[in-house]
C-alpha cells in the first residue's frame, strides 16, 4: 500500500534531516528546559500545512503542545507522544558542539539525537504525510509534544495528569520512546526491534547520615561521613534477586525461535554478564549518583548525604524495597528519603497495534524480529498506562547497538539511514493501524 502512495522516501528523509538538525540546535537542556521554543518550532511546521495547535504552560517557558488529525471516529484516538527537553551535555567531553547538530559520515550528532528529538521529528513527518496524502484514519491521530520528561515530568505529563487529564485518558493506544531497533541486540545475528509495553519504576532516594562534629585531628566513632560510606558499601554489596519476568521470557523465546543465535542461545547468567541492559531488566538496580559532606578540610562534618538512582522491575513495591534497604544498612542514624518515585502497570503485549508492528517490521526488514522489552529508563508512557492506555515504546530506527547505547552519553548521534528505515516503518504502522 505504501508503494501505491508513491512516496519518495529519500526526499522525506532529506526533510527529516533538515528538520532534525534545526530542532537539535534549539537548546532545551533540562533544567531549565525552555521547551516553549521547541513547542513553537514543531507547531509552526504543523500549522503551515493546515493543522491547528494548542499550547499549555505549566510554568514560565514550560510549554507542551498538541494537535490532531481528525479521523472518522470509529475508534478511540492513537497518540504519537514525544518530549522536547534533553539532559545536560558536557561539551568538554564531546568531539563536536553538542548543540551544533553536525552531520558527519552519515550521522547527525547532537544532544537529543537519540533521546528523543529524532522520534519527535519522525512523528511530525507522519502527521505531515497524512495531511499531504489526504488520508482519513478511522480514529483521530493525536500528536503531543511535552515538556520536562527528563526531570520527572512535574511540568509535563504529571502536570497534564492534574490539570488536563482528558488529554491523557482520551487515546486508546500510544507510541512513544522506550524501544529501538538494533542490528546486534544481545549479540543477535538478526535485526531486532524492541517494543516496550512496560518500564522500570524510578525510585530516587536521598541518604542522610548524622554524627558528632569535631576536629579532624581527633577521629571518633560517630563520624557522619563514615556512617554514610558504610551504608553505601553495604548497599553496594547487597545481593538482590535475579528475576526473569514473563515479558523477558517471551523475548528470549522469540530470539531463540528466530535463530537469533545460530551457535546456540546464551544462558541468562552469560547475558547478564555480557550486556548491562539485560542485567538491568532482570534485577532491581541501584546507581550511586552523588555524595556530599563537609565544609572544611580539618572539620569532621555533622552530616553527609548521598543520592541513589534506583530502578525497580514492573510490579515491585517501592515501600518494600526501601524497608529492605533499611535492613541492609542497619544503622538508625542513616535516614532514607524518597525524592521521586513513580509506578505504572504494564500494557498488554498482544494487541491489535503490536500485531501491526510485527507485520510491518517483518515485511520491510528481512529476517527482523519484534520482541517485548522492559524499558530500563522511565518514560512518559507510565502516566498514560495509569489510565489504561495501551502505550508502547517503539522507535523504529535501526542502528548498531553501540550507537543506541549513546542515550544521555557523550557524542550522542543517530545514523541517517536509520531515520530512513524509521520513517518508513512508523508511517506504515500508523497508516495500517488507522486504515478505515
Amino acid at each position: 500500500m505504501t508503494n501505491a502512495l508513491q512516496i519518495d522516501w529519500d526526499e522525506v528523509t532529506a526533510e527529516i534531516v533538515a528538520t532534525l538538525t534545526e530542532y537539535l540546535r534549539i537548546d532545551t537542556t533540562n533544567p531549565p528546559g525552555n521547551e516553549q521554543v521547541a513547542a513553537e518550532f514543531l507547531a509552526e511546521r504543523l500549522e503551515r500545512e493546515g493543522y491547528q495547535t494548542e499550547y499549555v504552560e505549566a510554568g514560565p517557558g514550560r510549554v507542551s503542545m498538541r494537535t490532531r488529525l481528525a479521523g472518522s471516529g470509529e475508534q478511540r484516538p492513537l497518540m504519537l507522544l514525544n518530549h522536547t527537553d534533553v539532559v545536560p551535555a558536557q561539551p568538554e567531553f564531546w568531539e563536536v558542539d553538542p548543540f551544533a547538530a553536525e552531520v558527519r559520515d552519515g550521522e547527525i550528532w547532537g544532544r537529543g539525537a537519540l533521546d528523543m528529538k529524532s522520534m519527535g521529528v519522525l512523528e511530525l513527518l507522519v502527521m505531515l504525510l497524512f495531511k499531504r496524502l489526504n488520508l482519513t484514519p478511522n480514529r483521530d491521530i493525536v500528536f503531543l509534544a511535552v515538556a520536562d520528561e527528563e526531570a520527572g515530568s512535574a511540568f509535563g505529563m504529571e502536570w497534564l495528569d492534574k490539570e488536563h487529564r482528558d488529554w491523557l485518558t482520551e487515546p486508546e493506544f500510544a507510541l512513544n520512546e522506550g524501544g529501538m531497533g538494533s542490528l546486534n541486540f544481545l549479540g543477535s545475528q538478526h535485526p531486532v526491534f524492541a517494543c516496550s509495553p512496560s518500564e522500570k519504576g524510578p525510585l530516587w532516594l536521598r541518604l542522610r547520615a548524622e554524627g558528632q562534629p569535631g576536629h579532624g585531628s581527633t577521629p571518633h566513632a560517630d563520624n557522619a561521613m563514615d556512617r554514610l560510606v558504610r551504608a553505601l558499601y553495604r548497599i553496594q554489596e547487597w545481593e538482590r534477586s535475579i528475576v526473569v519476568q514473563p515479558q523477558t521470557q517471551e523475548a528470549l523465546h522469540r530470539l531463540r525461535a528466530g535463530n537469533a543465535w545460530p551457535k546456540g542461545a546464551p544462558s541468562v547468567a552469560r547475558l547478564r554478564q555480557t550486556y548491562p541492559t539485560f542485567s538491568a531488566i532482570t534485577q532491581n538496580t541501584i546507581s550511586n549518583t552523588g555524595a556530599t559532606s563537609g565544609f572544611k578540610h580539618n572539620v569532621i562534618p555533622a552530616d553527609a548525604e548521598a543520592t541513589l538512582d534506583c530502578r525497580l522491575l514492573p510490579g515491585e513495591s517501592h515501600d518494600a524495597f526501601i524497608r529492605s534497604m533499611k535492613e541492609v544498612i542497619d544503622d538508625d542514624k542513616v535516614e532514607i528519603e524518597a525524592v521521586f518515585q513513580s509506578e505504572s502497570p504494564a500494557s498488554e503485549f498482544q494487541t491489535e497495534l503490536v500485531n501491526v508492528v510485527e507485520d510491518v517490521v517483518r515485511e520491510q526488514i528481512e529476517g527482523a524480529l519484534v520482541i517485548p522489552s522492559t524499558c530500563v529508563g522511565f518514560t512518559d508512557s507510565r502516566v498514560l498506562r495509569r489510565h489504561g492506555v495501551h502505550a508502547y515504546g517503539f522507535v523504529p530506527t535501526l542502528m548498531d547497538a553501540s550507537l543506541a547505547a549513546g542515550v544521555h552519553g557523550h557524542n550522542e548521534r543517530i545514523p541517517i539511514d536509520g531515520l530512513n528505515t524509521g520513517i518508513q516503518i512508523l508511517f506504515e504502522v500508523v497508516r495500517r493501524f488507522t486504515a478505515a
